[in-house]
């Protein structure tokens, strides 16, 4: 099956009592174009996304009256922190972007893919970090397309 138009968010809508499979995206995902998978169910499914929008937790790709296909976002191992103070949301802030890492609001929780150097220099730092398994929805930094993980610039560096 091939999707190229994004129908609307699960909670825009209600599909009633219809059967719903649900399509597996990984969290670097939700920015790709054109991306290829297989639902909860073994349907093959091909999405083609024209509109450039992020595909969302809950974003009903296709239905009919009697099935559909909604996306749903994989949880992974993250570092989740808790800054209690702006300055420390600053400093915590600043010490993952300084990193390229991508960063995560949910819940009140700052929020990054686990990494270990990250994990352990964020406690060096002093902060009250956990690992936690969630789902990394809200990206605080935007996407860069065509970076599953990084940032779209580069560095120059100059050298005696």
């Amino acid at each position: 099956m091939l999707i190229e138009y994004i129908n609307h968010d699960l909670g825009e809508h209600d599909l009633g009592d219809i059967e719903r499979d649900y399509i597996p995206v990984e969290w670097y995902e939700v920015e790709k174009k054109v991306l290829y998978k297989v639902s909860r169910n073994g349907v093959e499914v091909g999405i083609r996304n024209h509109e450039g929008r992020l595909l969302r937790d809950g974003d009903v790709l296709w239905h009919d009256r009697h099935k559909a296909l909604i996306v749903e976002i994989l949880p992974c191992d993250c570092i989740a922190l808790k800054p209690s103070t702006m300055i420390e949301m600053g400093k915590a802030c600043y010490e993952i972007g300084n990193r390229h890492a991508p960063l995560f609001m949910e819940g009140g929780e700052l929020l990054t893919p686990f990494d270990a150097p990250l994990f352990k220099a964020l406690g060096k730092y002093g902060f009250a970090v956990d690992i936690k398994t969630a789902k990394l929805k809200t990206n605080l930094g935007g996407y860069a397309r065509g970076h599953s993980h990084g940032h779209p610039h580069g560095h120059a560096h100059g050298h005696l």
